[in-house]
């Protein structure tokens, strides 16, 4: 470490956890290890640190929190989840800080770690809180050390949360303004917000998610027409409108034959009896393989319905225009999502809750399939999402905070 500058990466979300977030936090760490001296400091059930490589490590600690008995799993049944969702959200309205032990062993070793080899910049990334508490609580002691705290979503702007959620974020956005050199986000709008919330802060960067994989995409047309959907369904975000769109198409279209392949979503949706026998549930799967499947299908789904939020792009959507099939995408038409599909020729759009227009959008992209029309983005629009065209963003950011 003594020929390269050290920095600490805090996230609750790191393999072996799976999700987007776990990609986006990933690629930090991994590309910045490159030209860093790169520290994880992240959430597992148990306290362990792990050699990546030279420049990587990853120093595990355990979170002792009850909300780690109700993490949903896909294997549980549909009764099962919603009753570890109904116990989450009741204790969320005891519990303020259920990460709080996490939280606090955290910053402990934060400052351990510093004694022994100094950062020269630390990253957290929100959600949860508890991400940017510990720094602040490590700023508290060593206020020189500069920090860039990444927010993946709104923070107190977001619309979908309770009053007392966002008084506890309002608090946190204030610790941000006066400890944060940098703020960091997935889309303009967002970040536009925090530019208002946080004033002192001297430094903002849009950083998007992105793809991060090598993989070649395929030519492929399967002899059923194939949708694909990765990811979870919770909220509004339910396959109800688009189930409704089938329905309406094989009951006037008897020639209408597909498959819907879902994969990796927890059993909390129903499947109408019409439909159901098209429909095949596959369990969660690690990231390339993930990728993999997306190249299989005829057309990946997005769904997203509008709401007061703006810039939500969806992390997936990114692997999907990188899988290079057409993107289903039933969406907020008039936010980032939708701009970036019609912007690369890369799919099909409609507003989520429209029925008729998700019936236009699917019958078009089934009567493009059957002429052999794919819509995909351009290989240069496709290459400039890679994570790592991203993360060069971080870097140059890093290096101005630091020159």
């Amino acid at each position: 470490m003594k020929n390269k500058q050290h920095i600490a990466l805090v996230t609750t979300w790191y393999p072996p956890k799976q999700s987007v977030a776990t990609n986006r936090m990933l690629a930090f760490a991994t590309i910045l290890a490159n030209d860093f001296c790169v520290t994880v400091f992240a959430l597992d059930e148990k306290t362990h640190t792990v050699k990546e490589h030279d420049n990587l490590y990853v120093r595990y600690s355990k979170s002792k929190s009850i909300f780690d008995y109700l993490e949903n799993k896909t294997t549980d049944s549909r009764s099962i989840h919603f009753l570890k969702t109904g116990m989450k959200v009741i204790l969320a309205k005891v519990v303020k800080n259920p990460l709080k032990k996490w939280q606090k062993r955290t910053t402990k070793d934060l400052i351990q770690t510093h004694q022994q080899s100094p950062f020269d910049l630390i990253i957290s990334s929100f959600a949860p809180q508890e991400t940017h508490l510990a720094v602040i609580g490590f700023k508290k002691r060593y206020s020189e050390v500069p920090w860039i705290a990444d927010m993946r979503d709104e923070m107190s702007k977001n619309p979908d949360i309770s009053s007392k959620t966002r008084n506890a974020l309002i608090q946190v956005e204030q610790y941000v303004n006066s400890y944060a050199n940098a703020i960091t986000t997935v889309s303009s709008p967002i970040l536009n917000d925090f530019k208002t919330i946080c004033p002192k802060v001297t430094h903002f960067k849009e950083i998007r998610n992105g793809y991060n994989h090598e993989l070649t995409p395929l030519t492929h047309q399967n002899k059923v027409f194939t949708f694909g959907y990765f990811g979870s369904f919770y909220g509004g975000r339910k396959p109800v409108i688009f189930f409704k769109a089938l329905q309406h198409i094989l009951d006037k279209n008897k020639d209408f034959e597909f498959k819907f392949v879902i994969v990796g979503a927890h059993k909390n949706f129903e499947i109408p009896a019409q439909v159901e026998k098209f429909v095949e549930i596959r369990p969660i799967q690690p990231y390339l393989e993930a990728v993999k499947m997306m190249m299989q299908m005829d057309m990946n789904v997005i769904i997203q319905p509008r709401s007061q939020r703006k810039g939500v792009f969806s992390g997936k959507l990114f692997d999907y225009i990188s899988a290079a099939r057409p993107v289903l995408a039933m969406v907020d038409k008039d936010d980032v999502a939708a701009k970036m599909i019609l912007d690369f020729d890369a799919g099909y759009v409609a507003e989520c809750d429209d029925l008729d227009e998700n019936i236009c959008a699917i019958e078009k992209a089934f009567d493009d399939w059957k002429s052999g029309i794919v819509k995909k983005a351009s290989e240069e629009n496709r290459l400039s999402l890679h994570r790592k065209n991203q993360v060069n963003e971080l870097k140059l950011l890093i290096n101005t905070i630091l020159s």
